[in-house]
């Protein structure tokens, strides 16, 4: 049996369709809820030129602000950071308001893993005087240089992603976590079977780029994930496809 998708009533804004998802209330009690947020064409490329900025229209641009808003901190990938270079996460005052009304510290705090603290310094993420920064890093690391951005360095002895998503959740209160990639994070966090929910963009583009990334990228996961749909919703041509991972799907 099929579903044909038509088009109905004007759907939902995002702030309305993600009171649902209550990451913050569904957090396990030794590592945040996990969500991850992605943009693919349809021949599965997850940027386009390097950028994933001209893959998603206007809609997944306001899915992005709201899943970000509802978010203690931002999980980045050293690479989409050197791609996207970021800048404050919160950018607009009303934003910052509303997070403070809801209980949540007005700044979304940045997080990196990265072993050999290789990252681009240049980045606006590190320009941002607001911006709170946290790097997960190994031991006998060398420090970062001056940037304008508040950075916290916290040395592990084994820095992967698990070890770093329980010191959030342990040691500073983090409940949940938005994972904006890239694809190397992403099969970390999915191999370690640390992401909840996935949603994915599905942009109506073909670019044949073997070159681009797709989604997830590195070895084979160790098994196949499972994946439940919560919703699939359509605006001006882009799909958006809501998943839990590993989970039950919701009626």
């Amino acid at each position: 049996m099929f579903d044909r998708l038509r088009p109905g009533p004007t759907s939902p804004t995002a702030a309305e369709l993600l009171t649902e998802v209550r990451p913050r209330e569904r957090a396990p009690a030794d590592r945040p809820f996990v969500y991850l947020n992605m943009v693919s064409t349809i021949d599965g490329r997850a940027a386009l030129d390097g950028r994933t900025s001209a893959l998603g229209n206007a809609a997944d641009l306001s899915l992005l602000v709201e899943l970000r808003e509802m978010a203690d901190a931002v999980l980045i990938g050293s690479g989409t950071l050197r791609a996207e270079g970021y800048g404050r996460l919160m950018r607009r005052a009303d934003r910052r308001e509303r997070r403070r009304a809801a209980g949540l510290e007005p700044e979304a705090l940045a997080v990196l893993i990265s072993r050999s603290m290789d990252l681009p310094w240049d980045a606006s993420l590190f320009a941002a005087r607001e911006q709170p920064v946290l790097i997960y890093t190994g031991p006998d690391t060398p420090p970062p240089p001056p940037v304008a951005a508040p950075v916290e360095v916290v040395a592990l002895p084994r820095p992967t992603a698990g070890a770093a998503l329980h010191h959030l959740r342990t040691e500073r209160g983090v409940r949940a976590l938005l994972c904006e990639g890239g694809p190397t994070l992403n099969r970390a966090l999915l191999a370690e079977h640390l992401v909840d929910e996935l949603f994915v963009t599905l942009s109506p583009l073909l670019t044949g780029d073997e070159d681009a990334p797709n989604i997830v990228s590195g070895p084979k996961l160790p098994e196949p994930l499972g994946l439940a749909l919560r919703w699939l919703l359509h605006s001006d041509g882009e799909l958006y496809l809501r998943y839990a991972v590993g989970g039950p799907a919701v009626e």
